[in-house]
């Protein structure tokens, strides 16, 4: 069943993919993973992240599952050329990282009705 939420600034609907991508990856893998899906998938930015938790995860939907050793999800946003921010789904909390540690991955792309 596809899985959606409103993102938190626009409203527009984004679809989230069903499952996260089976392996750990760094930030640059994570965007290229995502674009290699095609049909407008990408990394989902910070604040999708966190509606993603609250609207999906935090409701049992998703399969978001705790993870070892991590549950740490990549954004798209980034801080510098060397730090990206990632949301915490165990802290419920967003932070920064280095784009060379590994982290869980789970795509989106707009929904056009």
């Amino acid at each position: 069943m596809p899985l959606y939420i409103n993102h938190p600034i626009t409203g527009d609907q984004i679809q989230v993919a069903e499952i996260d991508f089976p392996i750990y990856m760094t930030w640059n893998e994570a965007m290229s993973a995502c674009e290699g899906l095609g049909a407008a998938w990408r990394l989902p930015s910070l604040y999708e992240l966190e509606a993603m938790y609250v609207h999906l995860h935090m409701e049992g939907k998703g399969d978001f599952k705790d993870r070892f050793p991590t549950f740490d999800y990549w954004s798209s946003s980034e801080d510098d050329p060397a730090y990206a921010w990632y949301f915490d789904f165990e802290k419920r909390k967003a932070d920064i990282s280095l784009k060379g540690s590994k982290k869980s991955v789970r795509a989106v792309r707009a929904f056009n009705h």
